[in-house]
């Protein structure tokens, strides 16, 4: 693969990753699942999410706690950082990063002199579909610092 074409496949999925923070963060994660293949899964430390049926019920779950519970977090940016393409061969490719997650419990502009809820590791393995272009098999955030805040993706405990 030459230079240009790595480069546009960096593109490609960086462009994946950023639209998908995208509707997270503007539109609640709506169609969050619609990012991923129909298997694709989603991790945020030990909790999964498997199939595009179960991302949309975690993101309607997490639209709901925004609406009604008082402490919820109601504004969410979530940053990229230190995004690269690790390995790729034909319609597949391993994506390594770091995501810094910004969270308040009001509607912007939120004040904000506390450092980010989380900061996790990124690893995602994307997948081309020729109908659909980059998608995400899996999708996953390591937790490597948090605040003493849990992020609603950690603090739903799906195990119970």
């Amino acid at each position: 693969m030459d230079t240009r074409e790595e480069f546009r496949l960096w593109h490609a999925l960086y462009h994946l990753e950023a639209r998908y923070w995208h509707e997270v963060d503007c539109h609640g994660g709506r169609r969050a699942h619609e990012f991923y293949s129909p298997d694709g899964v989603m991790c945020v430390g030990h909790n999964r999410f498997e199939g595009r049926e179960k991302i949309r019920e975690f993101y309607t779950w997490r639209e709901r706690q925004a609406l009604t519970a008082i402490s919820s977090v109601k504004t969410t940016r979530h940053l990229i950082n230190n995004f690269i393409v690790e390995s790729s061969d034909e319609g597949r490719a391993t994506v390594l990063g770091i995501i810094s997650f910004y969270g308040a419990a009001v509607r912007p502009p939120a004040p904000q002199s506390k450092p980010p809820m989380l900061i996790a590791d990124l690893i995602s393995e994307c997948v081309l579909e020729a109908d659909q272009g980059w998608q995400f098999k899996s999708h996953m955030l390591q937790p490597v610092f948090m605040s003493h805040e849990a992020p609603p993706s950690i603090a739903v405990d799906t195990r119970r």
